[in-house]
């Protein structure tokens, strides 16, 4: 997106396709009954993978679908999500429109997951299990901390400003094939 051009979700999906084999596309608000249906597409979609790497992937999407359905601040921007196989493998984008307040919360959880995951795993989701500290929606990170686990590198995001109030906070993650 060029700099001072206000966010447009169409744009989005275009520039976050180019060279890319888009395997699923979603625009809309997504639903635990729309969670289930582009689960389900992508499934099918993955069946010539290793199941390893296939069962992985799947869980992400579920964990990113369920941050996305019960963390939406604005009902009215659509929510995007992208399942995209490239040169380096598999990648899911994801976005949501997020008050201008949660940026720096969100920031602190995904960069202190990428941290914590990157020592030692399991002991970090044991750890943050007992020590949770959940918020208003009833997140404590522990997602974040499944889907940077299963993904197997670190978890990527980016924060474009909608309006005033308003940022689209776009999650990109990507799969590490060997893992």
């Amino acid at each position: 997106m060029k700099p001072g051009s206000r966010f447009n979700i169409d744009d989005f999906l275009v520039e976050n396709s180019i060279a890319s084999d888009v395997l699923v596309q979603f625009k809309g608000t997504i639903t635990e009954k729309k969670s289930d249906r582009i689960i389900d597409d992508m499934e099918v979609l993955f069946d010539d993978q290793e199941k390893k790497i296939r069962k992985r992937i799947l869980i992400a999407a579920v964990e990113i679908l369920q941050n996305v359905s019960k963390h939406n601040e604005f009902p009215l921007y659509p929510a995007v999500f992208l399942a995209i196989r490239n040169k380096q493998g598999f990648r899911i984008d994801c976005g949501n429109a997020i008050s201008i307040q949660r940026r720096a919360l969100i920031e602190k959880l995904i960069r202190d997951v990428n941290r914590k995951v990157a020592i030692n795993a399991k002991d970090n989701y044991r750890k943050a299990l007992d020590e949770a500290e959940f918020s208003d929606q009833g997140g404590a990170g522990l997602g974040l901390l499944e889907i940077r686990r299963k993904a197997g590198m670190p978890i990527d995001f980016a924060f474009t400003v909608i309006d005033d109030e308003t940022y689209f906070f776009h999650l990109i993650v990507k799969f590490n094939m060997s893992a």
